[in-house]
């Protein structure tokens, strides 16, 4: 697994496939408290036979440290679009899920440069009282060991060689903070959007479905595609992953090479 080093965090990466004539690389965004592998292990393999495709672990995550002990999506929106850059390309596909859906989503907001089509997944465009109430419980670090155990041992597996063993406790607590804060864009700002989107949301995610936060994205955003499946969850590349990389690479064909 290689490694660059990316606004002063280490940041590994993998890739898979060639570069192809004319198009650009796919950018695939992990969700927090996991890593790249993890989310994207599946899918990866399966687009490359099409782009080549890039899976960073985000600072903070997996192999990468978190020099700065932060997680923010500004920031990580930052290093998304510099890691682009620095593996010498202008562009790439940028597909985000779940956290890394807003990863996505801010890096089309604030570097838009960098982007040939965005896909976010489970995504949220603005922070909701929904949200604000349930994450705190949701990504309680005690709450996690005692009721949830083998998800702190997952977070223990992923994280612990690089940034330490209790390390979770502190990537709970920030991912928590960032998720009731950010992102926060209006009908107005989401209505500059002149980049190809694509929003994906499982019908009955239990996490953004509420708040019809994949509509609210996709109402707004010029042009924007919607694809809601019914009886899906959280984890649409996962659980309707056949399903999930046809409409996926029908879009990016139709809308990203223009």
């Amino acid at each position: 697994m290689p490694n660059i080093t990316i606004n002063n965090a280490n940041i590994f990466y993998e890739t898979f496939g060639d570069d192809k004539p004319d198009r650009a690389p796919v950018l695939l965004i992990h969700g927090s408290t996991i890593d790249g592998p993890t989310d994207w292990g599946d899918i990866a393999p399966e687009l490359a036979k099409h782009y080549k495709v890039l899976v960073p672990d985000c600072r903070g995550h997996g192999h990468s440290n978190n020099p700065n002990m932060t997680y923010s999506f500004k920031e990580l929106a930052n290093d998304t679009a510099a890691f682009i850059r620095a593996l010498g390309y202008e562009r790439a596909h940028v597909i985000g899920h779940s956290n890394g859906g807003n990863v996505a989503l801010v890096t089309l907001m604030e570097h838009p440069d960098v982007i040939q089509t965005c896909i976010p997944q489970a995504a949220n465009a603005f922070v909701t009282q929904y949200l604000i109430e349930r994450e705190p419980v949701v990504f309680d670090p005690e709450r996690v060991k005692n009721e949830v155990p083998e998800w702190m041992n997952e977070m223990i597996m992923l994280h612990g060689e690089v940034n330490g063993q209790d390390y979770w406790r502190d990537l709970l607590q920030m991912t928590m903070k960032e998720i009731i804060s950010e992102p926060n864009y209006t009908p107005a700002d989401l209505a500059q959007v002149t980049k190809p989107v694509l929003v994906i949301m499982g019908a009955e995610d239990t996490v953004n479905a509420p708040d019809r936060h994949g509509q609210y994205i996709a109402e707004n955003i010029p042009n924007a595609e919607m694809w809601i499946p019914e009886k899906t969850e959280h984890n649409v590349h996962k659980d309707r992953r056949d399903e999930w990389l046809a409409k996926v690479l029908d879009f990016m064909e139709r809308r990203g090479e223009g």
